[in-house]
């Protein structure tokens, strides 16, 4: 027998071994760890809302009117993980001067920060002042620039039906946020819509 001669079974099977294991954890690396993927399936926890001195210092200065103050109006109960949270009177002395709607939404994407923020009405409820984005957005650990995204609801009239690529410009790298964004702009438009101000707070 000659023992310097090589089994070709043997030969095609080490041939195997090294072409298929580099392949092998390659994949295995692309996969999330069992450990990743059960933190996926717990729910996020909420970012907080803010307080309602926090709140009124973004108003005031957004309005910047120091002479500002917030009277509550409504709140959900239990506070949704998704949806409208609460809304306010913005008053200066006895006067109604905006309307201010809180909301979350809670983002399918266990690499991205939930949407919370604010919507500031005129006192008529007619047109959205500005949006308030109370907390960062994140994507894969990198914080989203808004700034451009949130200028172009400024203005826009009450009754307008938002959406993304009709007539709202998306942001790249955070489909996710700023379609949840528009999303529940529509529902706070909705329910100032619903919810006039009486002719006496506002005069």
């Amino acid at each position: 027998m000659n023992r310097g001669r090589k089994d070709p079974v043997m030969m095609a099977f080490g041939v195997l071994l090294v072409v298929l294991l580099p392949t092998f954890f390659l994949l295995a690396s692309r996969y999330p760890s069992l450990d990743e993927r059960v933190q996926q399936l717990q729910p996020k926890p909420l970012v907080p809302a803010p307080s309602l001195e926090a709140l009124l210092a973004q108003v005031r200065q957004v309005a910047a009117d120091s002479t500002l103050y917030l009277q509550p109006v409504w709140a959900a109960e239990p506070e949704p993980t998704a949806g409208l949270v609460a809304a306010y009177q913005v008053v200066r002395g006895d006067q109604a001067v905006y309307r201010l709607v809180l909301f979350r939404h809670d983002i399918a994407c266990s690499v991205c920060r939930d949407v919370l923020a604010a919507a500031l009405y005129d006192a008529e409820g007619d047109a959205l002042v500005q949006v308030l984005l109370l907390d960062y957005w994140e994507v894969r650990g990198e914080r989203v620039d808004t700034a451009r995204f949130l200028r172009q609801f400024a203005g826009r009239p009450v009754a307008e039906e938002l959406a993304i690529e009709a007539n709202v410009d998306g942001i790249s790298g955070a489909t996710f946020s700023a379609g949840g964004l528009v999303e529940q702009l529509n529902s706070a438009a909705a329910w100032v819509r619903e919810h006039p101000l009486e002719k006496e707070e506002n005069l």
